[in-house]
């Protein structure tokens, strides 16, 4: 039987309690299936709330709710990937709740109810939410899957040089690349002691470049497709940018061994770039926890902030087992209140393990991340990104993060450093690809 592994916080006696009920949990769920249940084990059955995710701090969320709730408990299962562990294998206590990314592929939506009941009887408003988060969890206009948490693109700077940086709250990929340029300066043997911003030094950033070229890699009939023409586009504008603003591939990358094997807040403190690319995440864990002298600003094209690939959204497994305790959840978990209690208790525990606001994001309740996390993270207060600007991604599929880092970016890299135009097409890189995670 395949292993389930519990996640729970360890610093209290009260949570040390807590996990030694799910590791006793885990022990006789199988074994449930395998008997006559009575009608009180069914009972108790009934009012667990089995909840699949990959997100560590579902184990503090189920905490709360568990304290206040005397109809149902809560139990956390690590999925390290809940799309890919679709569908339920029949040995397995089946999920009523499934929290994660990639769960709008072809392959998962067939597993989620409708959640359209939730809003007719008054359990949540559609209102709370950023709409178009909202919207992309529909299938044919009804509600499959609830948005939960979100991050953003951004890059950071040190304020000493805040003189270098024009824009108060955004850039767009030119005015990073011209802002960066006027930064560069070379020593007396023409070799650069500083480089406003090196592309080839983050890979995240060369994906998201194709992003923001709409590449439109998506999923189509459980393949994955894009516009060749603006990956092409891609290409040639970074190309040119490390050509032309930082001399070569091979002088940048030997720049950034040098100089920018440190953090990357550490890259911009130091003096050695004026911009650091980062994800807002990572940004405001870092400030957060560090008297830093940062600012930052949002990443923007076409008067859009496109959203980190792997948002995190909910639903409600369609063979449930109780799906009365699944939508008491989620009906609990979307107030503002709870939210609101959820990073004060965060905030009273400095627990170095915890993630950036709810559930690593920002969150998809528009009131909670507008107007509670920046009593949290004051940094939002200067810079807070507008909802009209916020992009949702193409629906993508379960092994999309694999994808990104083995195919898209080292293929985008491949083709900035090489000698020779389209020395390797992505297909190989594909190939490549397929054949590693399909023998594992």
């Amino acid at each position: 039987m395949k292993k389930i592994s519990f996640l729970v916080p360890v610093h209290s006696l009260v949570r040390l309690c807590f996990a030694s009920c799910l590791v006793l949990l885990s022990f006789t769920s199988c074994q449930e299936q395998k008997t006559n249940l009575t009608y009180q084990h069914f009972a108790q059955r009934e009012r667990r709330i089995v909840i699949w995710t990959n997100c560590s701090e579902f184990a503090q969320y189920a905490e709360l709710f568990n304290k206040n709730n005397s109809e149902n408990r809560a139990i956390i299962v690590y999925k390290e990937n809940p799309a890919l562990s679709l569908p339920v294998p029949k040995d397995e206590l089946p999920p009523d709740i499934i929290v994660g990314s990639w769960l709008r592929s072809d392959k998962t939506k067939k597993n989620f109810c409708s959640l359209d009941y939730l809003f007719t009887h008054n359990q949540i408003s559609s209102e709370m939410f950023y709409k178009n988060l909202l919207d992309s969890g529909k299938v044919r206009h009804s509600q499959y899957l609830l948005p939960v948490s979100f991050n953003l693109p951004a890059v950071i700077f040190d304020k000493t040089n805040e003189s270098f940086v024009s824009e108060n709250y955004m850039l767009t990929l030119e005015q990073l690349r011209e802002m960066g340029s006027k930064y560069n300066q070379k020593k007396s043997n023409e070799t650069f002691q500083r480089i406003g911003f090196a592309p080839l030094n983050n890979s995240s950033f060369l994906s998201l470049t194709a992003k923001l070229f709409y590449s439109d890699f998506t999923e189509v009939k459980n393949n994955i497709v894009w516009n060749e023409e603006n990956l092409e586009k891609t290409v040639s504008f970074l190309k040119s940018w490390v050509k032309t603003e930082n001399q070569s591939a091979q002088i940048e990358s030997d720049f950034a061994f040098k100089y920018l094997f440190m953090p990357y807040y550490r890259q911009v403190s130091s003096g050695r770039t004026l911009f650091a690319y980062t994800s807002s995440d990572s940004l405001f864990k870092t400030m957060h926890e560090q008297d830093l002298n940062l600012d930052y600003r949002w990443l923007v094209q076409d008067g859009k902030i496109f959203m980190d690939d792997s948002f995190v959204m909910m639903g409600i497994f369609k063979k449930s087992e109780n799906r009365t305790g699944a939508s008491d959840f989620i009906s609990w978990f979307f107030q503002n209140e709870v939210q609101r209690e959820i990073l004060e208790r965060k905030e009273a525990s400095r627990l170095e393990t915890d993630m950036f606001g709810i559930a690593g994001g920002f969150s998809a309740v528009r009131s909670v991340t507008e107007h509670i996390l920046p009593i949290f993270y004051t940094q939002l207060l200067s810079n807070l990104p507008p909802a009209q600007m916020i992009q949702v991604p193409q629906k993508l599929p379960p092994r999309w993060e694999s994808y990104k880092t083995q195919v898209v970016e080292p293929y985008i890299r491949a083709d900035i450093t090489s000698v020779t135009p389209n020395s390797k097409p992505i297909s190989e890189f594909e190939k490549e690809w397929r054949k590693k995670v399909f023998a594992e």
